[in-house]
């Protein structure tokens, strides 16, 4: 599997700064944050000119690092029909700055259900704009992945196969990302079992608690099976990217960005 680091655990520093950091620490692989956070900015969005386009690129050729996905994640599940539409937009634009710099893949989130909306038409919502966003992404050669995200309208491994079943001429992929999952009371062997053959993208973080009461602390500080999860990606075939992304510091950790990035990459080793 490729060790990777996802950008949004280095929120202090520019992108091309973070490349440098991420391939000094012996990593094969950076993934590039795409989403606005409370308490960090995005690294790069679909307003990147070429020229910058052009710099992140080349800054990870020179430090022989892929860009294996962009994180795409804006809510797509507003109660106002222009936000829908644009966040559509926001998820294209993703696509083609994956083209640009090279990432085949972008993964989507869902958001959380409006105060006051009604589920099932919001679900009708996120399937149209899935299935818009991979036709997209489709036709650009690029992967759409889903990743379920704790308090959101998607969450869940059910989620993912009532979206299988109601679009199942749509190649959506899933973004594996265990924590939300584990911080629901779901096992996320479940989502290796029952999904591995479309999982197309990992991310290593931990997770401890109960939603709402919840943290995601640094990897091998919270509750989740990583060897077995490990073992049940190889057994899937899974051999691509498991990127660490670290939000430690959201829940009171203090650890210093040398600190992330070995104990990160030493995570990744174990794989």
């Amino acid at each position: 599997m490729l060790s990777c680091f996802h950008s949004v655990g280095l929120p202090g520093r520019s992108l091309l700064e973070a490349i440098d950091m991420v391939a000094g620490a012996g990593y094969g692989a950076i993934e590039l944050n795409a989403e606005t956070l409370p308490w960090v900015p995005a690294h790069i969005t679909p307003a990147a000119d070429g020229r910058t386009r052009h710099a992140v690129l080349s800054a990870c050729n020179a430090r022989a690092l892929a860009i294996p996905a962009v994180g795409a994640h804006i809510p797509m599940v507003s109660a106002d029909a222009a936000e829908r539409k644009a966040a559509i937009d926001y998820v294209n634009g993703c696509t083609d700055l994956a083209v640009d710099v090279g990432a085949p893949v972008v993964h989507i989130l869902s958001g959380p259900l409006a105060e006051g909306a009604d589920r099932e038409e919001s679900w009708g919502w996120f399937r149209s704009a899935v299935e818009a966003t991979t036709a997209y992404a489709s036709d650009r050669k690029i992967t759409l992945g889903i990743e379920a995200i704790v308090g959101h309208l998607f969450k869940g491994t059910d989620d993912y196969h009532r979206l299988r079943k109601e679009l199942p001429e749509v190649p959506f992929k899933v973004n594996f990302d265990p924590s939300h999952l584990q911080v629901q009371g779901e096992n996320p062997r479940r989502v290796v079992d029952e999904l591995g053959d479309l999982i197309v993208h990992v991310h290593l973080k931990d997770g401890s608690g109960r939603f709402p009461h919840f943290k995601f602390p640094p990897l091998g500080k919270g509750e989740i099976d990583f060897p077995n999860l490990a073992e049940g990606l190889r057994k899937a075939g899974y051999a691509g990217p498991i990127s660490v992304e670290y939000e430690a510091q959201v829940f009171g950790f203090h650890e210093s960005e040398d600190a992330i990035l070995r104990e990160g990459k030493a995570f990744c080793d174990r794989f």
